[in-house]
């Protein structure tokens, strides 16, 4: 049996046209699957956890969506060791799926490799933790701190997301926001503690990314070494640097050329411990947070079983 969560409502409208394409070829291939469709935000983890916590022992979970969908879906499943989870992709950004190097343009070819799969590919998965208040919430992708997830949660509702996703350049709006912001947000002064190791300080710090897989923000490689399934967050942080200079080294950024570039610090770890003299913006997959100075950063080991 496959669970199909699906989100009608992204993409434009997109989405929906995707998933009657879908529903077509299951019922072709006579596939046994049910679907629950989520109506609002949080809707998608009541769903997931629903289903994850049904008297089976192979659960088959299929999210149709974006990366928002996926990060809900992911933080409503109670039981990782009985479920396996697969995607088909209709979101702008579609980092998980890149993450994972399934086809982001192709549902056919996508549902194809999920019904064949052997469900025996494990992942990492990520997890952050408000430390003032113990709530944490489970990542695939990336968690941020600062710049990235001032534009990360605020992407969504931007206007100009909208313009680019109709003219077919939705990844832009990432770039476009983050210049926006980049002149407008303030910088913070963080004390990091990376695994064991003493604390180190860090002034004028613009954002910092712990990061699972490469890319973020619709393909920006913030990691270009991270791999889903080392058993490590590869992290990346920008700061002591004045913000025009990060402006003009945002290109080398996008092109996952920056490792060694004066203001960029770039390091894998297993747990990082982040504290900051003001409060920002923390996201888990582009899903907002809260306003927070204090946040754990650890990564989860094998903890989710894909169908790839």
């Amino acid at each position: 049996m496959y669970h199909f969560i699906v989100n009608v409502h992204g993409s434009s409208g997109k989405a929906f046209l995707k998933w009657n394409k879908i529903r077509a070829l299951l019922k072709n291939k006579k596939v046994d699957f049910k679907v629950r469709v989520p109506q609002g935000i949080g809707d998608a983890t009541r769903i997931a956890k629903e289903i994850s916590e049904l008297p089976e022992d192979d659960i088959k979970i299929v999210v149709v969506g974006g990366d928002g969908t996926i990060n809900e879906v992911l933080n409503g499943i109670t039981d990782f060791s009985k479920v396996k989870f697969g995607l088909i992709p209709t979101g702008s950004g579609n980092d998980f799926t890149r993450g994972l190097k399934l086809p982001r343009h192709n549902p056919q070819k996508a549902l194809d490799i999920i019904l064949n799969s052997k469900g025996d590919k494990k992942i990492d998965l990520g997890r952050s933790t408000v430390l003032s208040t113990n709530d944490s919430r489970i990542f695939g992708i990336s968690s941020g701190f600062g710049l990235d997830a001032i534009v990360g949660t605020g992407i969504n509702e931007a206007k100009i997301k909208k313009i680019l996703n109709y003219l077919h350049l939705g990844k832009l709006s990432y770039v476009f926001l983050t210049v926006q912001t980049l002149f407008t947000m303030r910088t913070y002064s963080v004390s990091l503690k990376f695994d064991d190791d003493e604390p180190v300080s860090f002034s004028k710090l613009i954002f910092l990314a712990a990061m699972n897989f490469k890319a973020e923000g619709g393909g920006v490689p913030m990691c270009p070494k991270a791999k889903g399934d080392d058993g490590m967050l590869s992290v990346c942080l920008a700061a002591g640097v004045p913000r025009i200079l990060t402006f003009l080294l945002f290109p080398f950024l996008c092109m996952g050329l920056h490792s060694r570039l004066k203001g960029f610090y770039l390091r894998n770890c297993r747990t990082l411990t982040l504290q900051s003299d003001e409060k920002s913006i923390l996201h888990t997959d582009g899903e907002l947070v809260g306003n927070v100075d204090r946040i754990k950063f650890e990564v989860l080991p094998q903890k989710l079983t894909v169908l790839v």
